[in-house]
């Protein structure tokens, strides 16, 4: 996971067909919906509902992966695995893989030069 970037900034412009500001209101809604969603999966841990882990999990997994936020789609892949086997060994590890995961997604947005960023060259910070 380690070789997994955290966002892939020019695989993620070329999916807004090279719109940067499109990107950054897509990228910022996103960011914004991480905790919401984190929420969710840490209640269904909690709860051991394994379903709902899973759907959860995936639902993150899609919006990361569009985003091409890849560690993020990565850690929430896992948790929609452990979920569909039904087996809650390992979900809480993989909690807090995605947590972490989240965190340093928040701060690599926090650190993008928007204005440096162009849909030939775009900038990672």
């Amino acid at each position: 996971m380690e070789d997994t970037p955290v966002l892939d900034l020019p695989e993620a412009l070329r999916r807004a067909m090279g719109d940067v500001q499109f990107l950054k209101m897509m990228l910022d809604e996103f960011h914004s919906s991480i905790p919401e969603f984190i929420t969710r999966i840490e209640k269904s841990c909690q709860e051991r509902d394994m379903e709902s882990i899973s759907k959860d999990a995936h639902q993150f997994k899609g919006a990361a992966a569009n985003l091409s936020a890849k560690t993020l789609a990565a850690t929430a892949l896992k948790l929609e695995q452990l979920g569909k086997s039904g087996n809650p060994e390992g979900y809480e590890q993989a909690l807090e893989e995605l947590k972490r995961a989240a965190e340093n997604f928040s701060r690599q947005i926090i650190q993008i030069d928007w204005a440096g960023v162009t849909s030939e060259s775009p900038a990672q910070s």
